[in-house]
């Protein structure tokens, strides 16, 4: 088998590059030849074209992004092909009219749809329910490949906050920061650091601002998928504050290396974070406060519930499962 994985982002460390990234070295160890386009970061040219129509098969990760893509560029989808939807898609893009219709012209002739969630596919099939028959829901997996190099060190201190996030609007990173200012008073060991692609201009330069002004915030920017391993082993807790949610890849991540995880309660995080279970959720910054407060003053509950976590990925979000999945998804395409 032969497949073309259109992804936005591959080289540039990001959610959508994290979840392609899994996927291809998934689907290479079960031999199924994959050849990865990244239409946001590579040109088309002639020879793409050529390798296009070699393929069997095509997969496609964000449905609005590769739709605008698709709409500039004069390539015809005359082979089966799968779309997964990266998040943003169907929390945010589907509320667009414009983004709707565009979405809906590549979906109509897909032969399958994947997403991450029930509440993904609920989304779907509220704006598509033509789509009923091919949407499938294949949770996430977790593949944190690892280095030797563990140079990047975190500050040290009581507690240590870790925010993996691209620096993008939707990600909200500065909804607790009234938070982290009360805590920073209450607990002065306290440190919170940012870790992620700057993807928006006005954002960084706030960033920036924030680094000068106290002395318990850092931002370390862009790492590679492989150092994050050692990077969450240095955190205390892992927060996600993203106003939506296709399915946190980062939490999972955090939660298979047996750290504490908080979030902000959207569906997608909520999917993964079972509140007092496996990690936390908060509705509100003074809520926040709350469960950070009661974790400190509990470190054996902090040890349980991270252990809880570790079990909880490690049964449900299973390499192996994911990407059997795809492949059935794939034969099904292929057989009809």
């Amino acid at each position: 088998m032969r497949v073309l994985f259109f992804t936005p982002y591959f080289k540039q460390n990001r959610g959508n590059a994290t979840t392609a990234k899994r996927i291809v070295h998934g689907l290479r160890l079960m031999d199924i030849e994959v050849v990865v386009f990244a239409y946001e970061e590579m040109t088309w040219n002639d020879r793409w074209q050529e390798i296009f129509d070699e393929m069997d098969l095509y997969h496609i990760l964000h449905l609005r992004r590769f739709a605008n893509w698709k709409n500039k560029h004069d390539v015809s989808l005359n082979k089966p092909y799968v779309l997964t939807s990266g998040g943003t898609d169907i929390n945010e893009d589907l509320a667009d009219p414009n983004a709707l219709l565009l979405m809906g012209n590549v979906a109509e002739d897909s032969c399958a749809v994947t997403v991450f969630t029930d509440d993904g596919k609920e989304k779907v099939l509220a704006s598509y329910p033509e789509l009923s028959d091919r949407t499938h829901v294949i949770p996430q997996s977790i593949w944190l490949p690892t280095e030797t190099d563990e140079s990047i060190l975190l500050p040290k201190g009581n507690p240590v906050i870790l925010l993996p996030a691209g620096l993008r609007k939707v990600k909200d990173i500065f909804y607790l920061w009234e938070a982290f200012t009360s805590l920073s008073e209450r607990y002065p060991e306290m440190k919170v650091v940012f870790v992620g692609a700057a993807l928006e201009h006005g954002l960084i330069k706030q960033v920036e601002m924030k680094e000068d002004e106290v002395e318990w915030f850092t931002y370390i920017g862009e790492v590679s998928l492989e150092a994050m391993a050692h990077i969450f082993k240095q955190a205390d807790i892992v927060i996600n504050t993203s106003i939506s949610e296709g399915q946190p890849t980062a939490l999972l991540e955090a939660m298979y290396s047996k750290r504490v995880v908080a979030a902000r309660r959207n569906p997608g995080n909520c999917s993964v974070v079972i509140d007092g279970e496996n990690g936390f959720t908060f509705d509100s910054p003074e809520h926040f406060i709350m469960k950070v407060e009661s974790l400190i003053n509990n470190p054996k509950q902090q040890q349980e519930i991270a252990e809880k976590a570790f079990q909880y990925v490690s049964h449900h979000h299973q390499f192996d499962a994911e990407i059997k999945a795809y492949v059935n998804v794939f034969n099904h395409c292929l057989d009809k």
